[in-house]
């Protein structure tokens, strides 16, 4: 059963296709993201977003950007209709991850829409609102 991912206004922005590589799929079909076995999320393009934890995705900086139905049950607006999954190109190369922050109460400063094209491919229209220069890097500490 394919999962939502609603954002910290209850709209249903994307959903996680069970396609044995929990590939995140926008309404319009695009695959954008994925999580991988350690639940971090890569962008297709390869940039390390953030990762999920009991339901919720965190962003790089610990922020909650966006939730499925279980862990934000308040009253959600209903999903569109689901186009087909569209994969483009082969998954670029992952990043190494960022280590994991702690979390930050509140919501982040980025919407789950700005997180999910900011891991599109250039050749994917779904970049076309966002790319990854948009999100800055959280602070890496070097030993």
């Amino acid at each position: 059963m394919e999962r939502v991912l609603y954002d910290s206004q209850d709209c249903p922005i994307a959903y996680i296709a069970e396609d044995g590589q929990r590939t995140i799929c926008l309404w319009n079909g695009h695959a954008v993201a994925y999580i991988d076995d350690h639940l971090n999320c890569f962008g297709w393009n390869g940039r390390h977003l953030g990762w999920m934890e009991d339901g919720i995705l965190f962003d790089t900086l610990g922020q909650a950007i966006g939730f499925m139905k279980s862990k934000h049950p308040s009253p959600s607006r209903a999903q569109p209709p689901k186009l087909s999954k569209i994969v483009r190109d082969a998954k670029h190369p992952k990043v190494q991850p960022f280590p994991r922050p702690l979390r930050k109460t509140g919501k982040g400063d980025r919407t789950l829409s700005e997180l999910l094209r900011a891991g599109a491919t250039d050749s994917d229209p779904s970049s076309a609102h966002g790319s990854a220069q948009d999100l800055p890097e959280p602070d890496r500490v070097f030993p």
